[in-house]
């Protein structure tokens, strides 16, 4: 049986929040100037600040991609997928204005492609993104299926709505896992074992308060519709009113219940983790959770997502301080690999999903 030891706290994010205030609203007027070219530059500037200002074990991470591959990403997507889709979608609809039943079908093809191609862009904007980071000079990386990781997350999404939403914690693990055990540092992989078991207390709280806030919302509903007068001002006044009620009531709900949850399921994910045998641990509290993604959601909107870099810096210190490990992996076995990852980066996330958190 294996000993179980004091999980430590290896990883410090002491990024400066002037520095990256700084380093946004740069990025901001440069991609006016360059008609938004420069996003991509600004994108890269960004990383290399979080990566540098992260630590572990007393060493920073270093990030080494570049704005050029970002941009010669985005117009080999572009080109070769982008303008493709977009001919797709009007000859689909030159179909359907004429009365051809093909328009109809082909579609649906093209939003079930496109679906799928916003999946398979986020994997392999994560093989990216890992191949560009390293520690101690050795790589991360990434290896698996990109479409059969988008493959995996259409079939947890067919599953959700039929399920009536009860697969959700299992998908979310399966996916969650298959990303993990596909994530490599240097020649050795990491490995996870996590489920969903546990899980699904918490869940049928979230379900339940779903539920309880749905018939809050008729309910809203039919009460605004029953006391609204005919002029417009009255609908509009009883609209906002009701509209401010469910705010509070969505918040009591919703919002806790599911921080809860989200709390639970990291918190197995990394009990499920191993690298070199040493397992990982995340003191995930739900309260701090709701601080962390509400002072997030109101930096990007009040900011007109202009300080998101700020919102991602808060990510990066929640996340090393809540991350712990049973002492420390045998990074003596670690070598270099072979594989340097892919040439350029992240094109069918910035063409399809736009251009991601930070």
């Amino acid at each position: 049986m294996r000993q179980s030891t004091t999980p430590q706290r290896p990883l410090v994010c002491s990024g400066d929040v002037g520095n990256m205030i700084s380093t946004a609203l740069s990025n901001m007027l440069l991609s006016i100037l360059t008609l938004s070219i420069y996003r991509f530059w600004g994108k890269t500037n960004v990383r290399r600040q979080l990566w540098s200002a992260t630590r572990a074990w007393g060493d920073p991470l270093e990030y080494t991609g570049t704005g050029k591959e970002l941009f010669i990403g985005f117009l080999i997507v572009l080109v070769i997928v982008y303008l493709p889709l977009v001919a797709g979608f009007a000859s689909a609809q030159v179909l359907l204005v004429s009365g051809n039943p093909l328009g109809a079908l082909l579609l649906s093809g093209l939003y079930l492609l496109t679906i799928l191609l916003v999946s398979v862009g986020l994997y392999r904007a994560r093989r990216y993104q890992m191949s560009r980071t390293l520690w101690r000079g050795i790589r991360g990386g990434q290896t698996g299926s990109g479409w059969g990781y988008a493959l995996r997350s259409l079939a947890v999404w067919m599953a959700v709505p039929l399920s009536l939403g009860w697969a959700l914690p299992w998908g979310e693990m399966w996916l969650a896992s298959y990303r993990l055990n596909n994530t490599t540092f240097g020649d050795r992989r990491f490995t996870c074992d996590a489920t969903a078991s546990g899980l699904y207390g918490r869940f049928t709280l979230v379900w339940f308060s779903g539920l309880i806030f749905a018939v809050a919302a008729i309910a809203a509903a039919a009460g605004a519709s029953s006391l609204v007068g005919e002029s417009e001002e009255d609908q509009a006044a009883a609209g906002i009113g009701f509209a401010m009620l469910l705010v509070p009531v969505a918040v009591v709900t919703m919002a806790l219940p599911l921080a809860w949850y989200r709390a639970g399921f990291y918190r197995n994910l990394a009990a499920g983790t191993e690298f070199e045998g040493s397992r990982f641990s995340a003191d995930t509290r739900a309260w701090r959770l709701i601080g962390l993604v509400m002072g997030n959601m109101l930096i990007s909107l009040f900011s007109f997502g202009i300080l998101r870099p700020w919102a991602s810096l808060r990510t990066f210190r929640y996340a090393c301080s809540v991350i712990g490990v049973e002492g420390e992996p045998d990074f003596a076995r670690v070598h270099r690999a072979e594989d340097t990852g892919p040439s350029t980066g992240e094109g069918l996330v910035a063409v399809l999903d736009g251009a991601g958190e930070f």
